[in-house]
């Protein structure tokens, strides 16, 4: 089987019983390390090869419940960590080196609950930048040694009687830089609903605070039926988004039935249009265990090489190739929670807290 689980300790008790697992920068090379949240929401450093475990810090965030999703979104360098309900209002930036709290954030209420808190981290020039969001429809650059704001500017006016050029009617969501910080993705969704897909560039944002509203490098690449769903970097100016078919985007011989046919489109960011598409892929489940919580895909996706992997809740894993387009192999036994990019390892959670990962070769 190309599938082979890796051999690990049991990790101490003492770390609780854990409700989110996301992958970090290691210490040391070919260390599987995971940044860790239980019940109590405490924040753990997990080294799943070695078994060991270090506390880093105690969550305090306005209403953070860590029974219901968590999102973590970590620095390409491993040191800060940003976190939030996934619907929350609220989050914060903790220092993982420092074991200390950063800076607390916050969006405003409207709709807040239908789409993910928008948090990414990216390089550039040798800082540490935060893009986050702070109203429904507005996105902040923040430096996050200094707390200097990067892309200042006034909220636009929206009334009955006129329209600013730069307000826009989105809802901004899960977010997602490029490796090598270059573009940002947005998953957000406009009245309908429907989920739209859109990607603009970092340096002309630092140039033209107004760029995430309607600068000249925004792209809007797909409208979907759901919005938060997967989305991937597969290079430094590609992207695959996985989701509903779009009929008026995609040429007649790559779609199927309008409306219901699931699939991963692939976006090069220096051409228009689309590079690629991978049919036969299986549907998004959206409907969440934790009643009172609004639906959202559960499905991830990674890369590694020319491989893509994509997996989620009744979601077989599947490998596709991406040069050829061709699925080179299914698993319906294996359900991993996240892939560790750095360890090449997917790593699946326990009911009972403990860590299993695999492998593929």
């Amino acid at each position: 089987m190309p599938f082979h689980h890796v051999s690990l300790p049991d990790l101490p008790q003492t770390i609780g019983r854990l409700t989110a697992i996301h992958p970090v920068k290691g210490g040391s090379q070919g260390s599987i390390t995971l940044l860790a949240l239980n019940t109590q929401a405490e924040l753990w450093r997990l080294e799943l090869r070695s078994g060991s475990a270090e506390l880093c810090t105690h969550i305090c965030i306005p209403d953070f419940n860590p029974l219901q999703p968590v999102q973590m979104v970590t620095s390409p360098d491993g040191k800060y960590a940003a976190i939030s309900n996934r619907f929350g209002r609220h989050a914060a930036v903790y220092d993982l080196v420092h074991a200390q709290e950063k800076m607390q954030l916050s969006r405003d209420e409207y709709h807040y609950d239908k789409s993910m808190f928008p948090l990414a981290f990216v390089h550039q020039d040798g800082a540490c930048i935060l893009v986050h969001g702070t109203e429904w429809n507005r996105l902040d650059l923040t430096d996050v040694e200094t707390g200097m704001l990067l892309a200042s500017r006034p909220t636009p006016i929206y009334n009955n009687e006129s329209k600013d050029e730069h307000y826009l009617d989105y809802f901004h969501g899960r977010l997602l830089a490029s490796p090598e910080g270059k573009w940002i993705a947005d998953t957000g969704w406009i009245w309908a609903p429907l989920g739209v897909v859109r990607t603009w560039s970092l340096s002309d944002w630092l140039l033209n605070p107004w760029e995430s509203e309607n600068g000249s490098s925004v792209r809007h690449l797909w409208q979907t039926i759901d919005w938060d769903g997967p989305v991937c970097w597969t290079g430094p100016d590609t992207l695959a988004v996985w989701g509903q078919m779009d009929a008026d985007l995609l040429e007649e011989e790559d779609w199927g039935e309008e409306g219901v046919e699931p699939a991963v489109v692939l976006f090069d960011m220096t051409q228009p249009g689309y590079r690629r598409v991978l049919p036969a892929i299986p549907p998004l489940n959206c409907k969440p265990e934790e009643d009172g919580i609004y639906p959202y895909p559960q499905a991830d996706m990674a890369v590694c090489g020319d491989r893509l992997f994509l997996w989620g809740k009744g979601a077989p894993l599947q490998v596709w190739r991406l040069s050829s387009g061709v699925r080179e192999h299914v698993d319906t036994e294996r359900f991993p929670l996240i892939y560790h990019h750095e360890a090449g390892i997917f790593v699946e959670l326990k009911s009972d807290s403990r860590c299993t990962a695999l492998s593929y070769e």
